[in-house]
């Protein structure tokens, strides 16, 4: 009996793994986070902002249905779009441009590039997707020698107004900003520093990705491996959630897609919402 037990486990848990990584790489989960900040005038309190990152071509839902409407019942007054939303493996545009026309309505759109997006042969029609639904492209982390484009043509920041009053959103090129879109979170230690040592205000918000969650993550959360540029990082020391480094704050998004692995394990894709609060 025993050993038909044994026999039965052995059997059964592949087959458990198999759906449990089928399920965690396509279940869509919201994540609510609400920054209260000296740096949020009182005119934002209630602001939202829904952050995407690494979609990595992945879909969900017929026409990006499913996601769509994750982000319309968030209700967003802005939508932050954190990189990675196309690579190498990208042989069309239309999970991206499905998602615009469902999301371009909803609020204004702000992205920042990932590492992967500009070595995309789709990266010049990318950009031109954008144009189309209006999305503001800040000047990003990664340089474009990929692509004859010179970012320097590219905003480094945009304001938002609300009630007479003003909130800051930036790239890499602008700390000084309110919010700080990233894509790799290694740089938020940088960040936190810089606002120390004076060279620029750090009591800011960094939005930021790339990590996946680890994509493949211990019950919890913790990561056990994430993607990087050179292959994977076992244990890393950014994975998901909020961090805090001084006065500083980063809320690393999960993201929504793969890349190196194709599955998803305890490390389920992730629309943010983060909400603003005045101090």
């Amino acid at each position: 009996m025993k050993k038909l037990l044994m026999i039965a486990a052995m059997l059964l848990l592949p087959v458990a793994f198999i759906v449990l990584t089928i399920v965690h790489t396509n279940v869509l989960r919201t994540t609510q986070f609400t920054w209260q900040s000296r740096r949020v005038p009182p005119a934002f309190c209630g602001f939202r902002i829904v952050q995407l990152s690494d979609l990595h071509n992945a879909r969900f839902g017929r026409e990006q249905s499913r996601l769509i409407r994750a982000v319309a019942q968030a209700q967003p007054d802005l939508i932050a779009l954190t990189g990675d939303f196309i690579d190498h493996r990208t042989r069309s545009l239309a999970p991206v441009e499905e998602l615009l026309e469902g999301i371009a309505p909803l609020a204004p759109i702000v992205f920042i590039d990932g590492n992967h997006d500009p070595r995309s042969d789709f990266y010049p029609a990318l950009l031109e997707l954008f144009a189309q639904h209006g999305v503001t492209v800040l000047q990003g982390e990664y340089g474009l020698w990929w692509h004859d484009i010179d970012e320097s043509l590219r905003p480094v920041n945009m304001t938002v107004e609300r009630d007479g009053a003003r909130l800051s959103i930036g790239g890499v090129h602008d700390f000084d900003a309110d919010i700080v879109l990233l894509h790799d979170p290694s740089t938020f230690a940088y960040y936190a520093e810089g606002g120390r040592d004076g060279m620029f205000r750090s009591d800011g918000l960094v939005l930021a990705g790339h990590m996946h969650g680890g994509q493949v993550a211990l019950p919890g959360g913790q990561a056990m491996i994430a993607p990087m540029d050179n292959g994977l990082s076992f244990f890393p020391p950014y994975s998901s959630g909020v961090y805090l480094n001084g006065d500083a704050t980063m809320f690393l998004s999960r993201g929504l897609g793969t890349s190196h692995l194709p599955i998803r394990l305890f490390a389920t894709p992730e629309v943010a919402v983060i909400e603003l609060k005045a101090e």
